[in-house]
C-alpha cells in the first residue's frame, strides 16, 4: 500500500511475510546445516552449488560431510542469470534422487534455480512448455498460471535452505528470475513460500567469493534498499529497515574492501542485506532494477554491475520529484555529495567497481534496443518519475553512459 493511497476497506498497511522461518547470521555453515537437516528430518538432500565452490575441495567437503548419510547428490552446472535449461536439468536430478530438501550454496542464480525447481515439483511440471505457463515476461505479458496463488495448496512438497555466498538478496524473495537464452530475455516466476525456509550467513565461507562479485552484489542490495525507500509502496516500518541498511553498507563495505579477511565487516555486509531485502515482493522497484534486468539478459552484464552503473543515473533522473527522500539517502550514506546519485556513484568508485555503461562493455549501438525493451518492462514503468517511452529510458541511459 502506498504512502499517499487510501484503503477503502479501512485495513491500513498490510505487510505480507514470506515463508522464511529463520536466519542464522555469523554462523558456521556446516554446523548449522547439520542442525537444520536434523530438525527437518530430511533424508535425501540435494546440494546445489556454484561451480567454483564445488571445486573448493576443503569447504565443499565440509558441507557434504555435514549432511552425512542424508547427502543424496550434487548439481553444480547452473550458469549466470539462471538459464531455463539449467533449471530443468536441476529438476531432473532432484527427481532422480527423490530429494526431500534442496540446499543452495552460492549466489542468486543458484538460489533462484532452487526456487523454480520447488515450483516445478509442487506443480508437477514435467517440461519447459509447462513451466513457462507460470512465467511473466519482460514486456509484462505472462503465462496463464503466472502468480495464480490458488494453485499453491497445502504445504510445499520440498523447500530450500540457502547458504548465500554473494550479497544479492535473492534468498529473501518468493520471486525467481530465469533466462531464456534463445531470446536473451528474463522470465519471472512467483509462488507462495518459494523463498528458502532457512538462510545461513557464514562470513568465513564468503571469503572465497571473488571481491568484485562480493562488493558489486552488495550494491545490488543497496539498490533494493534505495529503490524500496523511494517507492510509493514503502511505509515507516520498511523505511527504517531500508535506511539502516544504507548506513551499514556505507560503513562496512569500505572496511571489507580494505581487508577482505575482516569477518566482522563481512557479517555486517550480510546483515545489511537482511535489512535491505525485507520489502522484496512487497514494494515496487524502479528503473534501476528494470533496466538492470535488460542489461543482464541482453548484454550479459552481472546483476551487481547493473546496479553500480544504473542506480546513480536513475536517482539523478528522479531527483527533482524526490528531494526529501534523496536528502535522507545522502544522510544515511554519510555523504557530502550534492545528490544521492552522486553519493552512490562515489561509494561505487571507492569500492573499485564500474560506474558507467562503457565500463561494463555496453556499446552505444546497443542503447536503442535496451531502451525499447526497458520501456515495456513493468518494473521500469513503476519508476517514481513516470517513464512513458523509450526516449525517457534513453535519457537515463545517457546519464549512465
Amino acid at each position: 500500500m502506498g504512502r499517499n493511497s487510501t484503503n477503502p476497506a479501512g485495513t491500513g498497511i498490510e505487510f505480507n511475510y514470506s515463508g522464511l522461518k529463520n536466519v542464522f547470521a555469523g554462523a558456521s555453515a556446516p554446523a548449522t546445516l547439520a542442525l537444520l537437516v536434523e530438525r527437518l528430518g530430511a533424508q535425501r538432500v540435494l546440494l546445489v552449488a556454484s561451480n567454483s565452490l564445488s571445486h573448493a575441495v576443503d569447504d565443499f567437503a565440509e558441507h557434504q560431510a555435514a549432511l552425512g548419510s542424508n547427502f543424496a547428490g550434487l548439481f553444480h552446472d547452473i550458469g549466470s542469470h539462471t538459464p531455463r535449461s539449467d533449471v530443468m536439468r536441476t529438476l531432473e536430478v532432484a527427481r532422480e534422487v527423490d530429494a526431500d530438501l534442496l540446499v543452495s550454496l552460492g549466489g542468486g542464480s543458484i538460489i533462484d534455480a532452487c526456487k523454480v525447481v520447488q515450483l516445478a515439483i509442487d506443480q508437477g511440471v514435467e517440461s519447459q512448455a509447462q513451466l513457462i505457463e507460470y512465467a511473466q515476461y519482460g514486456d509484462g505479458s505472462c503465462g496463464s498460471k503466472y502468480a495464480d496463488f490458488s494453485l499453491f495448496k497445502g504445504e510445499p512438497k520440498i523447500r530450500q535452505i540457502a547458504i548465500p555466498t554473494t550479497l544479492s538478496g535473492a534468498e529473501f524473495s518468493n520471486n525467481a528470475g530465469v533466462l531464456n537464452t534463445q531470446s536473451s530475455a528474463k522470465e519471472g516466476y512467483r509462488g507462495i513460500d518459494l523463498c528458502p525456509q532457512s538462510i545461513i550467513y557464514d562470513p568465513q565461507l564468503s571469503v572465497h567469493t571473488p571481491q568484485w562479485l562480493w562488493l558489486s552484489t552488495a550494491i545490488r542490495s543497496l539498490d533494493h534498499a534505495i529503490e524500496g525507500y523511494c517507492s510509493a509502496d514503502s511505509h515507516a516500518f520498511l523505511d527504517g529497515h531500508f535506511l539502516h541498511a544504507m548506513r551499514l553498507f556505507a560503513s562496512s563495505l569500505p572496511e571489507c574492501k580494505h581487508n577482505r579477511e575482516n569477518l566482522s565487516a563481512r557479517s555486517l555486509n550480510q546483515q545489511a542485506v537482511w535489512l535491505a531485502c525485507v520489502g522484496l515482493g512487497t514494494v515496487s522497484h524502479g528503473a534501476s532494477h528494470g533496466i538492470g534486468y535488460i542489461l543482464g539478459s541482453l548484454c550479459g552484464v552481472p546483476h551487481g554491475y547493473t546496479s553500480c552503473v544504473m542506480l546513480p543515473a536513475v536517482l539523478n533522473y528522479n531527483a527533482k520529484q524526490q528531494a526529501s527522500r534523496q536528502e535522507a539517502i545522502n544522510e544515511a550514506l554519510g555523504s557530502n555529495e550534492q545528490s544521492a546519485g552522486d553519493s552512490v556513484k562515489a561509494l561505487v568508485a571507492k569500492l573499485g567497481l564500474p560506474t558507467t555503461l562503457r565500463d561494463v562493455g555496453v556499446t552505444k549501438e546497443q542503447l536503442p534496443d535496451i531502451a525499447e525493451r526497458a520501456a515495456k518492462h513493468p518494473v521500469v514503468r513503476a519508476n517514481p518519475r513516470k517513464i512513458n517511452d523509450a526516449d525517457d529510458v534513453m535519457e537515463i541511459l545517457e546519464l549512465a553512459w
